[in-house]
């Protein structure tokens, strides 16, 4: 009883603490994070309505806008809906433009247009997205992924197993 009611005392003795509290209770976090579950499981037309009521919660300059259309279009690529997914990766890179936005949610989207051009045969202009998505930041599986889908298209050969 006592170390609960220490911890609560540290928690509003800390200005950060509270905060980071709050954080940990955002409705727009957990929903994206149930979504990327749904997105594995392939789950794709839950995982759009879900994100669908993330949006509505979603402030127009909210920087999160970018990761709400990229994690749909990653839902549409999945289902192999490629022009959705085209659409949605494409308003992903709009809104980081127009939001300034540089987080990995802008490479991924880079990645998944660069995608949605091969799946159109289109690997000449996919190329010009997947180096671009290497100018963004990204995690490193997305980014040997990437890597890649580069070196495929250019004929080189694979690298070993990494």
């Amino acid at each position: 009883m006592r170390s609960v009611l220490s911890l609560a005392l540290i928690l509003f003795a800390l200005p950060g603490a509270a905060s980071a509290a709050r954080r940990a209770a955002d409705p727009i976090e957990d929903g994206f994070k149930s979504v990327d579950q749904m997105i594995e499981v392939g789950e794709y037309v839950r995982a759009r309505d879900a994100l669908d009521d993330i949006q509505a919660m979603l402030k127009a300059d909210d920087p999160r806008q970018v990761r709400y259309h990229e994690r749909t279009g990653a839902s549409w690529l999945r289902a192999g809906k490629v022009p959705e997914a085209r659409a949605s990766f494409t308003s992903a890179i709009k809104a980081a433009q127009r939001l300034k936005v540089a987080d990995e949610h802008v490479g991924k989207a880079y990645a998944g247009l660069g995608l949605c051009l091969r799946r159109e045969s289109n690997d000449r202009y996919a190329l010009k997205f997947f180096k671009k998505a290497l100018e963004q930041k990204l995690d490193d599986g997305t980014r040997m992924f990437v890597d890649d889908q580069i070196r495929e298209i250019e004929g080189a050969p694979p690298l070993p197993a990494r």
